[in-house]
């Protein structure tokens, strides 16, 4: 998802278009789904859900790498660890 162009707004979604040219849409939860083509778009986009979103919907071909979740504890206390060293 993250090489895929944002084309604009398709009323309370964001359109974005993929390499291969086939278009989805996301709303501001990232909940998405896939677009026909010659689907209107209304102007420019005014927000960009990609990191909310999974890429999981029906007929769904996009695929999004999760990341890190910043409530994990276990990450939350790394960052603790590492930020009691300090240099020069």
């Amino acid at each position: 998802m993250a090489d895929d162009e944002v084309i604009g707004d398709g009323g309370n979604v964001t359109v974005y278009q993929r390499p291969d040219r086939s278009q989805y849409a996301l709303d501001k939860r990232g909940a998405g789904k896939e677009l026909q083509p010659g689907t209107p778009i209304f102007g420019r986009a005014r927000f960009d859900a990609r990191e909310l979103s999974t890429g999981r919907w029906e007929g769904s071909r996009s695929t999004h790498v999760d990341r890190a979740d910043p409530n994990d504890s276990s990450l939350h206390r790394a960052r603790l660890r590492g930020s009691r060293f300090r240099t020069g």
